[in-house]
């Protein structure tokens, strides 16, 4: 019998918090505005006349402020709900690796955060290291260069993408100097990409010494007898015979 009243009562207690808290749960009617935290991890927040669950991930979790839900979702998966109290609401990835914006009430991706640093906020702000990134990645700097993740490739922000700016062939490929990418192309093939006019490096087949010609590396000489060499000297960057 007393387990019995124990179950019986913990049944009317339930059903009085149900009904304390006016009927606010996932899909209920609300206001536009209204808000609130179901528990420590979760929050309701009125869209379009109807309440929707927000997964408050975040270290701080769901707290109540001034009648409203404080969610924080700084932690969340791509297409996870969000608050969408502001224009600007950022939220990073479990793993750091990618950085989230909310759209729509949704978390859409905003940046891959492949760099060491990955994906860290502080207070509202964001902070994504897109020093390594693969073609195609989303970028926010026009003209940024960054540095793939295998290191052989140099790539360039244009339009919103990461794409395609120098093939880094050299022996020290493409590294990070103090944060800087830098594209080793002393080994180069004939036609890869360049920028600076008239620098000279040697074919991969090492047969030939190639030189910056507008934007292109083209053939300058052959190197019949020991073929074409990097050098270390200053001012003489190949030593083609």
């Amino acid at each position: 019998m007393k387990t019995r009243g124990t179950a019986l009562f913990v049944s009317v207690l339930s059903f009085a918090l149900v009904v304390a808290c006016g009927g606010k749960k996932e899909g209920g009617k609300c206001k536009a505005g209204e808000s609130t935290c179901m528990d420590k991890q979760d929050a309701l927040v009125c869209r379009n006349g109807t309440f929707a669950k927000v997964a408050c991930n975040g270290p701080l979790g769901c707290t109540k402020f001034q009648e409203k839900a404080n969610c924080d979702d700084s932690i969340a998966l791509e297409g996870d709900a969000c608050m969408g109290v502001t224009d600007e609401e950022y939220a990073c990835s479990p793993d750091k690796k990618r950085a989230l914006v909310c759209r729509g009430g949704v978390f859409a991706k905003l940046l891959e955060c492949r760099g060491a640093g990955g994906c860290s906020q502080l207070g509202t702000q964001l902070s994504c290291d897109t020093s390594l990134a693969a073609k195609g990645d989303p970028c926010k700097t026009q003209g940024q260069v960054s540095c793939t993740v295998d290191g052989n490739e140099m790539v360039i922000c244009r339009d919103g993408k990461f794409v395609l700016h120098r093939y880094c062939r050299g022996p020290k490929h493409c590294t990070l100097d103090h944060d800087q990418p830098v594209c080793d192309e002393t080994i180069s093939l004939e036609g890869d990409p360049c920028s600076h006019q008239g620098r000279v490096v040697c074919s991969a087949d090492g047969q030939m010494e190639l030189i910056c010609q507008g934007s292109t590396f083209l053939k300058s000489r052959s190197c019949r007898k020991t073929g074409c060499t990097v050098s270390n000297a200053p001012g003489h960057p190949v030593v083609c015979d």
